[in-house]
C-alpha cells in the first residue's frame, strides 16, 4: 500500500537508505516511543542575494539539518499527521487562503503572487507590506509548541510516542558535517558511492568528534527535518488567526509564506498594521526583522511610486507591470555565464585530445531557451501568463534567452566541430 508520507532519501548519514518496508514500523506508536534519534546532521546553505541597494551580490548562509534515514521516515509520517489536522482546523477557521507555505495548494508561487498584485490593483491606492521574522526556527518556544500540539491532538498530555518525536526537535542532537569531512579517515568515505553509512556513533565518538546539543533550551527546532515546517506552521496558528482578523477588519490581504509575511492594507492603516504585526509576534515570543520590512505606496496613477517595488515570492509588484526580482535574474545570468564556461573548458579539453567528434549544445540550449520542456524559460513564461498583460516578465525572461543563443553561437564559431543547427528564439516570444 502506498504511503504518501514515506519518501525514500539516498543522502549519506549515519544509517543505510531504507525500503517502505521500515514504514509499517513507524506507524506502531510503541515502537516510536521506543526509538533513540540520532544526532542530525548539520551544513549550512549558502545562496546569494542580489541587494539593490549596495548593487552588489552577496552571500547568505542558512543552517540546515538532515535527520537519519529511520528519524525522517518517523518525522514524515507524524508531520503529515499534524499538516492533515492543521488542514481541518484552517477551515474550520476560515484562515485556509492565508497560509501558503508546506502545504498541498495544488497552486505555485506565481498564482500567489499574481493574485496578491491583483488586490493591489483593485484597492490603490494602497500599502504594500513586507515582514520578516527573525530567526524563525531558532525562536519557537518550546513550551508554547507543545501546547499547541496537544491542543491540536485534543489532549491534557502528549502520548509517549508524540512526545519521543517532540522531545527529539526540541532538545535535538547534532554534527557537523564539515567535522565528519575533515577528519582524515571518516572524510574519504563522502566521496565514495553506495549507501554504506558514514561512521557509527561509537566511531564518531572515538574519533572525537564533537557532538554538540541544541543552542538554547527552552526555544528554538533544527530547520530542515521533515517535521519542522508543519510544527512552524502549527506554532504560528494562533497568529495566522488574529492577524488575518486584524488584516480583514481593515479591508486588506493577509499572506503568509513560511516566516514570510505579506500584507496589502489601506495606506492610512499602514502604521497601525506595522505595530500590529509587531505585537502580535511579541506575544509570541518571535521578534519582528526590522531591518526587512519593506514598505511600498502602490499608486498606478502617482508616477513618482513607480520607482519603487514590493518583492513577493520571486517576484516584483509594481504598478508599472509585475516582474522577476533582480536577484532571480542575476542568479540565472550567473548560471548562464558558468555553465557555458563549463562548456568552453570541456570542449577545449576535447580538442586537446584529438577528439573531432561533434559536440552537441542540447543541453545548453534545453536549459536556457524555450526548447526546453521545464526550465526557467517556461516557467516565466507561465508566470507572465498568470499575471496578465501588464507583466513585463515576459520582456526579462527574453533578454536572458537571447544572451543564452549569442553565447551557445559563439561556441559553435569557437568550436567548428559543434552541431550543425540550433534552434533560434522566436524574436517575440
Amino acid at each position: 500500500m502506498a504511503k504518501d508520507w514515506f519518501t525514500p532519501r539516498s543522502y549519506r548519514h549515519l544509517d543505510r537508505p531504507l525500503t517502505a518496508a521500515f514504514a509499517e514500523n513507524v506507524q506502531k506508536p510503541a515502537f516510536v516511543a521506543r526509538h533513540s534519534f540520532a544526532p542530525l546532521l548539520r551544513f549550512e546553505k549558502v545562496s546569494k542575494r542580489y541587494k539593490p541597494a549596495e548593487h552588489k551580490t552577496v552571500p547568505k548562509k542558512r543552517p540546515i539539518m538532515f535527520a537519519s534515514h529511520k528519524d525522517a521516515a518517523i518525522y514524515g509520517y507524524y508531520a503529515k499527521a499534524v499538516s492533515d489536522a492543521l488542514e481541518q482546523a484552517y477551515a474550520a477557521k476560515g484562515i485556509s487562503a492565508n497560509v501558503l507555505a508546506y502545504r498541498k495548494l495544488g497552486r505555485g508561487n506565481a498564482s500567489f503572487a499574481a493574485e496578491a498584485y491583483e488586490h493591489a490593483l483593485a484597492h490603490a491606492p494602497c500599502t504594500i507590506l513586507a515582514f520578516d521574522v527573525e530567526d524563525f526556527f531558532g525562536s519557537l518556544n518550546h513550551g508554547r509548541l507543545k501546547t499547541r500540539l496537544k491542543s491540536l491532538l485534543s489532549t491534557d498530555e502528549l502520548p509517549p510516542d508524540w512526545y519521543q518525536v517532540f522531545k527529539s526537535v526540541t532538545k535535538y542532537h547534532f554534527i557537523e558535517r564539515s567535522d565528519l569531512k575533515s577528519d582524515p579517515v571518516i572524510g574519504p568515505r563522502f566521496r565514495t558511492r553506495g549507501s554504506v553509512p558514514i561512521a557509527t556513533v561509537a566511531e564518531i565518538k572515538q574519533h572525537k568528534i564533537p557532538i554538540k546539543d541544541s543552542a538554547t533550551p527552552l526555544r528554538g527546532i533544527p530547520q530542515g527535518t521533515p517535521i519542522s515546517a508543519a510544527f512552524s506552521n502549527l506554532y504560528l496558528f494562533t497568529f495566522d488567526q488574529a492577524l488575518a482578523a486584524y488584516v480583514d477588519s481593515v479591508g486588506g490581504l493577509y499572506r503568509r509564506y513560511s516566516d514570510d509575511i505579506l500584507i496589502i492594507c489601506p495606506t492610512e492603516k499602514a502604521d497601525e498594521t506595522v505595530e500590529t504585526v509587531r505585537s502580535l509576534l511579541s506575544s509570541e515570543h518571535l521578534t519582528l526583522n526590522e531591518s526587512k520590512t519593506e514598505r511600498v505606496h502602490f499608486d498606478p496613477q502617482d508616477a513618482s511610486s513607480a520607482r519603487r517595488a514590493a518583492q513577493y515570492l520571486g517576484f516584483t509588484l509594481q504598478q508599472t507591470g509585475p516582474g522577476l526580482r533582480p536577484a532571480t535574474l542575476s542568479r540565472r545570468a550567473r548560471k548562464l555565464k558558468g555553465a557555458i564556461r563549463r562548456a568552453q573548458l570541456h570542449m577545449e579539453e576535447l580538442r586537446a585530445s584529438g577528439n573531432t567528434e561533434p559536440i552537441s549544445t542540447k543541453k545548453l540550449r534545453r536549459q536556457f531557451t524555450p526548447s526546453g520542456p521545464r526550465n526557467f524559460s517556461t516557467y516565466a513564461r507561465g508566470a507572465a501568463d498568470k499575471f496578465g498583460p501588464q507583466s513585463v516578465i515576459r520582456r526579462q525572461v527574453r533578454r536572458i534567452e537571447r544572451r543564452a543563443q549569442t553565447a551557445i553561437s559563439n561556441l559553435k564559431q569557437q568550436f567548428p566541430a559543434l552541431e550543425s543547427t540550433i534552434s533560434l528564439i522566436p524574436p517575440n516570444g
